[in-house]
């Protein structure tokens, strides 16, 4: 890979921001910074918890500072090539990005599937525990109630 240093004409980065585009991506760089910070002390954070709850949150926490140090190298890459209109450093940036993005999306498709499993759990045990009430003969309806007041 080409060292970050090394800017030649053919790796110019060509755009034209107005001040406003200019600011929007310096507070793109800063948010980036600070987020992927924020994530990679949760991360430890979530590592030190290994005592307590045991190995998913170690493991949560090493995706969590995985996650953190790819937004902070993006950051890092972008403001380099905001500085020095670098198009490799622009197209590290957009790399880490997209693997931030992919890892958070994955994340959320395996969040949604074992939360829709822990649904079906919850259905499935509340359907038996209403089958053993009808079996008992406990009358749990409404009028029931209202006729013992």
């Amino acid at each position: 890979m080409t060292e970050i240093n090394q800017i030649t004409p053919q790796n110019s980065l060509n755009y034209n921001l107005d001040s406003f585009g200019l600011l929007t991506l310096e507070k793109l760089i800063k948010w980036t910074k600070f987020v992927g910070i924020m994530n990679i002390i949760t991360g430890a954070l979530y590592c030190l918890t290994i005592l307590i709850f045991f190995i998913p949150t170690a493991i949560m926490g090493v995706i969590t500072i995985f996650m953190g140090t790819k937004l902070t190298n993006a950051a890092n890459h972008l403001q380099f090539a905001a500085q020095n209109k670098d198009s490799i450093s622009f197209t590290t940036a957009m790399d880490q990005f997209r693997s931030y993005f992919l890892i958070n999306g994955v994340l959320l498709i395996i969040t949604i599937a074992f939360l829709a499993l822990c649904l079906i759990l919850v259905i499935f045990f509340f359907g038996s525990i209403m089958e053993l009430f009808n079996e008992s003969g406990f009358d749990y309806s409404i009028s029931a109630m209202l006729s013992l007041i």
